[in-house]
């Protein structure tokens, strides 16, 4: 049976975020909206995850050729872009008729980029993506006039032209990851563990300039309704799960009356989340969490200087950060540190309080480099905005070189003698 439809997730050439960072993203970007299409259009959609399945380039061209695909959409970040502008050539010569759209990271932040390229359309960020790439899909085929898509931009003659402005999707339809559909033994790997990543919920009211949730998801927070959750786990064979969320704890409410539903719960799970150190303040919802089966939280801190929280506008201290290290360790709970290096003004005494307090904490660390997305511009270049990378991004610490920033987020351990 022929298929109509593919989503492409390209390859970052040599890959520079490490697999444990990059891996949930493929759950959320490609298996939740894939399901989400599906069940609306009423057809199967093709994945070429050529990342997570390291899949030679003839085989993705053979795939290409044999199907004829009515439109493609392409998920594209900092790290792949250059690889999928040069796929996107490549398709356009051999299947002409194809349609492409790109959603991520790209189209959010730099949407003038993209009218120089070759595709189609782009995915606006105002609504949620999937409902655009549906449109888009449904477009293809002649089942949607090219007038009313929601949140498609058409690429004409050099100018980005609005068909209508994007929608958001109720938490009750958002789409689950198709553990038969996706690679996901390939994902695992990826993350080195079984771990299963469900989105509970969507936006921020934070909107910190270094992250992308707002532009992804906007400011007021949805969440998916719990019981569809436990459905949802009930149903898979897997027993270890992150449950994704810009802020885990921020609906004390809502993380509670969870929590209590996986203790009702008669399959047994382990599970981590993602908070920030000023909303771990309520004991009763840290041991009620611990109770469900919570074995760690990342804490998105980024620093422990105050000079460094002061620069990136953060509103807790040490002394909050204390707080929560010490909430946590009592329930059990592994405390994972989110830190950056690079933040605006940071020193090397600035990194090395910050992680002298930490070590002196116990805690896990999982450092990457401070990238202020807010600079790039549409006049760039592919291969300047590839820059922008997580892992290796860097504008200058006094006395500390490009190959020592590189040691301390790679070898974060070995901190002391390379600080010195």
């Amino acid at each position: 049976m022929s298929v109509d439809f593919s989503i492409i997730w390209a390859n970052n050439g040599l890959s520079t975020k490490s697999n444990h960072v990059n891996a949930p993203y493929h759950f959320v970007h490609v298996g939740e909206i894939i399901n989400y299409i599906e069940k609306q259009i009423k057809q199967d959609v093709d994945l070429l995850d050529v990342e997570a399945e390291e899949i030679q380039f003839q085989d993705v061209m053979k795939k290409i050729i044999k199907n004829k695909y009515k439109a493609i959409a392409f998920y594209t970040n900092t790290e792949n872009l250059q690889n999928t502008i040069k796929l996107l050539k490549i398709i356009r010569q051999v299947s002409p008729h194809t349609k492409t759209i790109v959603y991520g990271d790209m189209p959010l932040y730099l949407p003038k980029f993209f009218k120089n390229t070759d595709f189609d359309a782009i995915v606006s960020k105002h609504g949620d993506q999937e409902i655009a790439i549906l449109d888009f899909f449904n477009y293809a085929i002649k089942k949607r006039d090219k007038d009313c898509l929601r949140g498609v931009i058409f690429i004409e003659n050099g100018n980005l032209v609005e068909s209508k402005k994007g929608e958001y999707l109720e938490p009750q339809e958002w789409g689950y990851t198709d553990i038969k559909k996706v690679p996901i033994q390939k994902y695992f790997q990826m993350s080195s563990k079984e771990q299963v990543v469900v989105t509970v919920a969507r936006g921020c009211p934070y909107n910190c300039k270094y992250c992308n949730a707002v532009l992804y998801y906007g400011k007021k927070e949805r969440r998916r309704p719990i019981n569809s959750l436990i459905e949802y786990i009930n149903n898979s064979p897997y027993y270890l799960y992150k449950f994704f969320a810009p802020n885990f704890t921020l609906d004390e409410k809502y993380a509670f009356n969870f929590s209590e539903a996986l203790i009702k719960n008669e399959k047994k799970i382990k599970w981590s989340c993602t908070t920030r150190p000023d909303l771990l303040k309520n004991e009763q919802l840290i041991k009620k969490m611990a109770e469900s089966g919570c074995y760690k939280i990342a804490i998105g801190i980024e620093s422990v200087e105050q000079k460094d929280l002061n620069s990136i506008e953060k509103q807790y201290d040490r002394d909050g950060i204390t707080e929560g290290i010490k909430l946590l360790k009592k329930y059990g709970i592994e405390y994972k540190a989110l830190i950056m290096f690079g933040v605006p003004n940071q020193t090397k005494d600035g990194i090395k309080y910050t992680l002298d307090f930490l070590n002196s904490e116990k805690v896990t660390i999982r450092p990457t480099a401070y990238t202020p997305f807010y600079e790039m511009n549409h006049n760039m270049s592919a291969e300047q905005i590839s820059k922008y990378d997580k892992r290796t991004y860097y504008e200058g610490i006094k006395n500390l070189s490009y190959g020592d920033f590189l040691k301390l987020i790679y070898n974060t351990q070995e901190y002391k003698e390379i600080l010195s």
